[in-house]
């Protein structure tokens, strides 16, 4: 009795087991799952990842939801750059390039440059200037705005520091412009003036002795000495 009771329980138990059902899915089913989650993706992309990380917004949906903007912005942010020394980070901004309209407005064109080469009022002068021992001593010309100069100078020998600069017209605040500050016993050069004023040099004797600088020039001008 006893085997045969465990026989019929074997064959039971057998009998369930065999009766489990592992289900499968159709090809159909699969390309139907397939085709929806293909839908929802080019859903998305439209909708969502174009407007937001590109601003694409072809349906309107990503402007109406705020999305376009946070593209909008990762484009106009200032562009960062990190450097790392030792425990210490270091961010430095890119600073965009900030263009002077005024000067840009005011700088003479190349018509206007090759005029002022032709006025009719040029002019040449030398003259011998004396700079005493350790002292300096400025020597300036009147200049209209885009007007040309010609200069060259010499010591004949001692080397003088010098300033080449000009002051413009009607300043009061004390500004001046500077187109040249070095050290040396002789210069020779041109400039077409940015602005109506006072032009010319100051130079500095750090010697123990006069020094006489020859200065020439050419152009239209008026001597303010």
């Amino acid at each position: 009795m006893t085997n045969s009771n465990q026989t019929s329980q074997k064959e039971t138990v057998t009998s369930a087991v065999n009766t489990i059902d592992i289900p499968v899915h159709s090809t159909a089913t699969l390309a139907k799952a397939s085709l929806v989650a293909a839908v929802i993706a080019a859903v998305v992309l439209t909708t969502a990842i174009l407007p937001a990380e590109y601003n694409i917004d072809p349906t309107g949906i990503g402007k109406a939801l705020g999305l376009t903007q946070i593209a909008e912005a990762a484009s106009t942010a200032p562009a960062t750059e990190t450097s790392t020394s030792g425990s210490e980070t270091v961010i430095a901004f890119e600073q965009v390039a900030t263009v002077k309209t005024k000067e840009i407005a005011n700088a003479p064109t190349v018509a206007q440059i090759a005029q002022a080469r032709k006025t009719a009022g040029v002019r040449s002068d030398t003259v011998k200037i004396d700079i005493p021992a350790g002292k300096g001593l400025e020597y300036k010309l009147i200049m209209d705005e885009f007007t040309h100069l010609e200069y060259e100078w010499s010591t004949g020998g001692e080397a003088l520091y010098f300033d080449f600069h000009g002051e413009p017209k009607g300043d009061s605040t004390g500004y001046f412009e500077s187109f040249s500050i070095t050290t040396s016993n002789k210069v020779k050069g041109s400039l077409t003036t940015p602005f109506a004023g006072s032009h010319g040099w100051y130079w500095k004797n750090k010697t123990n002795a006069p020094i006489t600088v020859t200065l020439s020039t050419k152009g239209d001008y008026t001597i303010k000495g």
